[in-house]
This record gives structure tokens, sequence and C-alpha cells, in this order.
């Protein structure tokens, strides 16, 4: 008799874009059955926001089984990242919040981020100038112009989270913009645009408040 009857069926591979968040789960995780106790506390965008400690703690995952599945929470939005950074000019408040939100909205700190643009208002590089508290971030406005002329910006935005929800700028926020888009000017990159996210799709602009 053949030794092929005697092997293991084939693997069945699971159809990913129409593949049930469950199955997505359980696929990352390797737990058959994970998925219920992980989806049934909490929705994806919840579960997105929560630290690996938190989300363990929540759904009684081992630490590094918590930790596994938000890293492929965190692939996925820089996935999403890339592939707007490649394709959509940033014109507008809105066009800005849709580029950020999938690395900032979810997160239950506050991050200021910048985008520097080229001429046609493309992505050029993205990068990370300041992490806060629950309360909000400090950069200097020397370090903001800084990484705008290391990345070789033609113009730059800036965009930051609120985790409260509440996308009303703050008196910090209008005195930090005021200060940048007026160094900005004077060294001829200036700033297109600073817009606030938040959890639940909310945006504003410093600029049109």
């Amino acid at each position: 008799m053949s030794d092929a009857a005697d092997s293991p069926p084939a693997a069945t591979l699971v159809d990913l874009p129409t593949a049930p968040e469950a199955t997505l789960v359980d696929l990352v995780l390797g737990i058959p059955g994970a998925a219920s106790r992980v989806l049934g506390m909490h929705g994806l965008l919840e579960l997105g926001r929560l630290t690996p400690y938190a989300l363990a703690q929540r759904t009684e995952l081992a630490l590094h089984d918590a930790q596994r599945l938000l890293a492929a929470f965190e692939l996925g939005r820089r996935v999403h990242a890339a592939r707007s950074r490649r394709t959509r000019p940033l014109r507008s408040p809105r066009d800005i919040a849709r580029f950020f939100e999938p690395m900032l909205a979810h997160l239950v700190h506050e991050e200021l981020w910048m985008a520097a643009l080229d001429v046609h208002h493309r992505v050029r590089g993205v990068r990370m100038l300041s992490r806060g508290g629950l309360g909000g971030t400090l950069v200097e406005q020397a370090d903001v112009l800084r990484a705008a002329l290391e990345m070789a910006a033609t113009s730059f935005v800036l965009c930051h989270n609120h985790p409260s929800g509440d996308p009303k700028p703050t008196d910090e926020d209008v005195f930090l913009t005021n200060a940048v888009e007026h160094a900005a000017h004077l060294i001829g990159v200036p700033l297109d645009d600073h817009v606030i996210v938040t959890p639940a799709g909310r945006f504003s602009s410093v600029f049109r408040r």
C-alpha cells in the first residue's frame, strides 16, 4: 500500500478576505475557540486600543498570546498607512484625519505625528514627534522643524489624537500650532494643517477652528 494513504490530509486554507472575524482571531492565536471569549466581550476597535497586559487580563489569554493578537492589529494598521502613503495626497483636514486614524485613533495616550509632503501633497515620510499621557503631549517647535527638514519636506502637516473623544483644540494645541506655523513660514517649509483625531472618528482642524 502506498505511504500516501497513511499521510495526514493537507491543511485547508482559509479564504482570508471573506473569513469571519472569529476565524481570523483563531488563526492568529492558533487556539481553536479562543475568539469566542475575545470577541464576546469586546469589539475589534476596543481590542485594538488595549495594551497586551490589559487584553490578557480581560480575556484570560496568556500574555504572549495577547501580544501576538495586538501585533496582528498593528501590522494591519501599518499596511493601511503604507497604502495610503503611496496614493493619497493630503489636501484637506478629512484627508489628514483618514490617513492618521489607523495609527492614532485607537490609542489611550496622546501622540503627535508629522507627515512630510512633496510638492503634490503626497506623503514623503511620517515621524512620531512626541508621546504623552491621557492629558497631552509636549514637543519643542525646533524638533518639529528639524524633522521636516530631515525628511526634505516641501510642506508638512501635524496630527495628534484626543483619547477623550473631544476633537476640540485645547489652548495648548492652538499655541503650538501658531508657533510652529510662524517658524515654518520663516524657513520656507510651511505647515499646511494640524488635525486632531478621536476614537469615534470625529476630527477637527486647529487651522479652521
